[in-house]
């Protein structure tokens, strides 16, 4: 049953996170009874709100009609609204989609920017209000968005999602809270359609019938109104039990997400700074969709590259697929992943740095100076430790401040050894580099010349003589 109570009972055990007193509240309200009903327990609540109302223009009056109610209802309860008209019809023409797509990305992208003003304002109001009573940080409402899907909505969503064809996801239903693209909870998810009128016709809430809830052209409408009330003659506690299937589902999908996440966490490799997983490690998923897909849709790809993404494990070396955002590339025996945004780095380095401790993006660099025994004693000899993480450079012919960043197709410099110019490009491609490493290969310049390739090879010109007075050592560690 709902009631005030029963909806404030759901509210705190399911957002836990919003306070009621202490939010500001889009409430999205087209004059059908299911917000109607969730205005009115909202205001209820004491609750600070702002009714939300989309105007579509696509049933002629009966859009002005709603439009109308629900201004009226806004004045009667003494609540902020606010109403955004559009041309849906012409949207969907525009952009090559269906009018329920259309009008669903219309409304929520309103719904964020009202959102963000409302934010600003909110912020405005808190800085105010500090400056004039305190010198302490404001504290804005947050801004949450509700809507007033209820347990009906549900069951139909799961029907769809089942009937399209979908993974345990799909079959979880609608979400009570979002986060990730809007702020957005849904507390009617509890109810039943048969609670919300019960509680209309108890309150004595009048509201606006969408006429188009009536018509099976869209595939929501035709579940709702024809094959439920069939199933439901066979199975009375249909959307009961689907609703409870759900949930287990929920807890079911967790457990899974635990489990999968484990499995390629202990999988993971850093290598020079690039995260791999073994094949050797994937074989053992190969195959299982349930696996992959855990993993792969945390970088961009989608359930139909899954197959494609199988094929990299045996294909040959340095081929790659590529998402929006990340490429899964086959080197040796690893899958690497590299994302497609990654940012060049540039550090200028001062002599004031000498002796400390410099952050990277993928490793810790440290400078120091050493003594020169070969000038201290007349030695001819200098042990220099040939580990590529250091090295020993003539100080004396640095110029400061150095850089540190990432190498360019242009550069060149005289590698230790050989004596002649060479283009970076051809050096590191001789060294067969894989293209992850190889893009974030770093160099440390002095001036416009560059004096080492990180972690590879110092320049030729700067190396150490019997006739160097200072050296400069330089180590490098992969943070990974």
């Amino acid at each position: 049953m709902l009631t005030i109570e029963t909806f404030k009972n759901y509210w705190d055990v399911q957002f836990p996170d919003v306070r009621l007193r202490r939010s500001h509240f889009v409430l999205a309200v087209s004059g059908g009874v299911d917000s109607i009903v969730l205005a009115h327990i909202m205001h209820s609540l004491k609750a600070k709100c702002t009714i939300a109302h989309v105007n579509f223009q696509l049933r002629g009056a009966e859009s002005v009609r709603d439009e109308n109610f629900v201004r009226e209802f806004a004045a009667q309860y003494n609540m902020p609204i606010q109403v955004h008209t559009c041309e849906t019809a012409k949207y969907a023409e525009t952009y090559k989609m269906g009018i329920q797509q259309a009008a669903r990305e219309i409304r929520y992208a309103w719904f964020g920017a009202l959102m963000q003003e409302i934010t600003n304002k909110e912020n405005e109001t808190g800085l105010s209000e500090s400056n004039s009573l305190s010198n302490k940080q404001p504290s804005p409402k947050p801004v949450v968005l509700l809507t007033a899907h209820h347990a009906d909505d549900n069951v139909e969503t799961v029907l769809m999602q089942l009937f399209r064809g979908t993974g345990i996801h799909g079959l979880t239903g609608i979400p009570a809270r979002r986060t990730d693209v809007l702020n957005m909870a849904r507390p009617l998810l509890a109810f039943s359609k048969a609670e919300i009128i019960a509680y209309a016709a108890a309150n004595d809430l009048s509201n606006v019938e969408d006429s188009s809830n009536e018509k099976n052209d869209y595939t929501r409408n035709l579940i709702r109104n024809k094959l439920l009330p069939q199933i439901a003659e066979v199975y009375p506690n249909v959307s009961e039990n689907i609703t409870d299937t759900s949930n287990r589902l929920k807890e079911a999908e967790q457990i899974v997400n635990e489990t999968v996440a484990l499995f390629w966490k202990k999988g993971f490799k850093i290598k020079k700074g690039i995260q791999s997983i073994p094949i050797a490690y994937w074989n053992k998923v190969k195959g299982n969709a349930t696996y992959t897909w855990g993993l792969v849709k945390n970088y961009g790809f989608k359930p139909q590259q899954i197959e494609e993404i199988y094929k990299i494990l045996d294909a040959n070396k340095g081929a790659f697929i590529a998402s929006a955002t990340h490429r899964f590339i086959k080197w040796e025996d690893q899958i690497q992943i590299v994302s497609n945004s990654s940012t060049k780095e540039y550090l200028t380095i001062n002599e004031t740095m000498i002796g400390q401790s410099i952050q990277t993006q993928h490793g810790t660099l440290n400078v120091e100076f050493v003594d020169n025994p070969m000038v201290a004693n007349e030695s001819n000899t200098f042990e220099i430790d040939k580990d590529p993480k250091f090295a020993y450079l003539d100080a004396d012919k640095l110029e400061w401040p150095l850089l540190f960043r990432t190498w360019e197709s242009s550069d060149y410099f005289y590698p230790l050894g050989l004596g002649k110019k060479k283009k970076l490009n051809a050096f590191l491609g001789n060294l067969k580099l894989s293209p992850s490493v190889k893009s974030n290969q770093a160099v440390l310049c002095a001036s416009d010349r560059i004096v080492w390739v990180v972690g590879v090879r110092i320049d030729d010109r700067m190396k150490i003589k019997a006739s160097t007075q200072r050296i400069i050592k330089f180590t490098f560690q992969n943070t990974f």
